[in-house]
């Protein structure tokens, strides 16, 4: 006999930034008050919030949601922590989380990536028995406009090397047993060839294609009624419901968290996204040698979104070898001067201010060097992920006989 239950879920950036620069993270108190009243009056299953990083945030939400949401995982990696919050309504009972190893420019400070703990999280969830991976994640921001533009390409080969160790993270970790859900701002539109690449590559569904046929109303950034990013660009599909399973069906997909009721600000400069899911059961037990070989690696990926990744991945390489060897120049130069003003045995105060703002300078520079050259193995490792799909998918499969 089968039985079946609906997931109601939801994701959405906070934009909640801990940066003290006027014109950032606007309203953020109202807009956290107001999150909270939404997250109770909704009562979601499961909600994926990302940029949470302040911990007053943390502490809101569970003293005001936590009557219902009893469950959460913060995952606090990286410098700042990753920003990304679990809430369930069901229980948490593992959780396991992998930073990306390309992660933005750490001399980019204003951009904050780098010191964002860029990364994916895994919280599995026991759903009213019902097995259920939830995937968060926050890929690097696009930076899509003016002379940012021209100096990062908009992140394209980090934000590349990111889905593909997303989609190897995704591949290695689900459970025969479980339905898959993957939420986040994945800073990537669904023309783009890495959005192929983690549809196929896991075997994932779009909620909201699944559900409404086409792109339009699909915007969650940059739209005419979000105060925060209207006008900043044109409208962007950047937040994301995918899923997988051969017993999970999306059967609602909506834009939500637009504007505050009967106020004038919005939830955030994002807007959000919910989806409602069936989750069928069944009578007997699943059996891991049953599963059918494509919902384990996912659908061929074409080979000409293998050979965008490989490309775009790899000039980022190129770019970063070059800003390696850069980097590498300017720390010498720095620490040369630094051995100059010493040898000369400062006496007055001008000398030793000199003496420590090189000092530093030369520590700054010495952490861009290290991180710089652990960035390049892990492209290098990216990119022989990449080439072994194309070579999976060019070797003939053997045929039982």
């Amino acid at each position: 006999m089968m039985s079946s239950f609906r997931l109601k879920v939801v994701t959405l950036n906070v934009w909640n930034i801990p940066l003290p620069i006027p014109g950032v993270c606007k309203d953020r108190q109202r807009r956290l008050a107001a999150l909270t009243e939404h997250l109770m009056q909704e009562k979601y299953d499961i909600a994926a919030l990302q940029e949470m990083w302040f911990e007053d945030g943390h502490d809101l939400i569970q003293q005001k949601c936590g009557s219902w949401y009893k469950y959460t995982k913060y995952f606090a990696r990286g410098i700042i922590g990753t920003g990304l919050l679990v809430l369930s309504r069901y229980p948490i009972y593992d959780t396991l989380f992998a930073l990306y190893g390309p992660a933005g420019l750490p001399t980019m400070l204003h951009h904050c990536d780098f010191y964002g703990g860029k990364g994916v999280g895994l919280c599995r969830i026991n759903a009213d028995s019902h097995l259920v991976d939830v995937y968060i994640t926050h890929l690097q921001a696009g930076y899509y406009s003016g002379k940012e533009f021209a100096a990062v390409g908009a992140y394209t080969g980090v934000r590349m090397a990111q889905i593909v160790q997303l989609m190897q993270f995704m591949r290695n970790t689900r459970s025969h047993a479980s339905s898959q859900i993957l939420m986040g701002d994945l800073n990537t539109m669904p023309f783009e060839p890495m959005m192929t690449l983690l549809r196929d590559g896991v075997a994932l569904q779009d909620a909201w294609l699944v559900v409404n046929g086409s792109e339009e109303d699909g915007a969650t950034c940059n739209t005419s009624d979000n105060i925060y990013s209207c006008g900043k660009e044109f409208p962007q599909r950047l937040d994301w419901i995918l899923y997988g399973g051969s017993r999970i069906e999306c059967k609602k997909c909506d834009v939500t968290l637009r504007r505050v009721p009967n106020d004038s600000i919005c939830y955030s400069d994002h807007n959000g996204v919910s989806a409602e899911f069936e989750i069928r059961d069944s009578s007997s037990s699943p059996d891991v040698n049953s599963r059918d070989k494509s919902s384990c690696t996912g659908a061929p990926i074409p080979s000409s979104v293998l050979t965008t990744a490989n490309d775009a991945v790899t000039e980022y390489l190129n770019t970063v070898h070059l800003r390696l060897a850069t980097g590498y120049r300017r720390l010498m130069m720095t620490l040369l001067l630094l051995a100059t003003l010493v040898a000369a045995a400062p006496s007055s105060i001008l000398t030793s201010a000199l003496c420590a703002v090189t000092a530093v300078a030369a520590a700054f520079q010495t952490f861009v060097y290290v991180v710089t050259k652990s960035e390049v193995r892990e492209l290098r490792d990216v990119l022989s992920v990449v080439r072994l799909q194309a070579l999976r998918h060019e070797t003939p499969q053997e045929t039982a006989i």
